[in-house]
Parts: structure tokens; C-alpha cells; sequence
């Protein structure tokens, strides 16, 4: 009877943090994306708000921010800062 017990109650929890696990890193994606969109938005304006345009060519997409040059280096360092805050508008720490 008590193991029985055990196990009615031992699944669930179990069950409760192998998704909070794996929540993690989704949650951390989600971050980093927010920022992408956030970023991309300030240096190409608010119709740019995304995270992964269709190219990065900008005779593709306007939206896009060239692989090379100082624009993908910004870019890239406002992606990372925005990260280390915990996501857009967020105060620095």
C-alpha cells in the first residue's frame, strides 16, 4: 500500500521537474530571439521586428543586416548585451 503510495505521489514530482528542466533552455531561446527582434528593430527600424529574416541579403529582404562589416559587428554586440540583461528593456545590472 505505501508503495503504491510512493509511486502516486513520486511520478508526478517527477515528471514536474523533468519539464522544468528541459524549460530551460527554451526560455533562454526565447530570450536571445526577443533580443534579435528587439535589436534588429532599433537599427532597421520598427517594421523590422523579428528575430530570423527571410535573408540577410538586403536585396532580399530590407530587413536584413549584412553577414560582414561593422553593421553584423553592432549587431552581434547589442544582441549580447541585450542577453546579459535578461532581454529586451531590461536595466543594465
Amino acid at each position: 500500500m505505501e508503495s503504491r503510495l510512493r509511486k502516486f505521489i513520486l511520478g508526478p514530482v517527477v515528471f514536474f521537474f523533468a519539464i522544468l528542466a528541459l524549460s530551460g533552455p527554451m526560455a533562454a531561446e526565447s530570450i536571445e530571439n526577443q533580443c534579435r527582434a528587439a535589436v534588429r528593430a532599433e537599427l532597421k527600424g520598427p517594421n523590422c521586428r523579428m528575430a530570423n529574416p527571410r535573408s540577410n541579403s538586403l536585396q532580399i529582404d530590407p530587413c536584413g543586416i549584412p553577414t560582414t562589416g561593422s553593421q553584423m559587428t553592432l549587431y552581434t554586440d547589442k544582441v549580447v548585451q541585450c542577453v546579459a540583461r535578461d532581454g529586451p528593456g531590461r536595466g543594465a545590472r
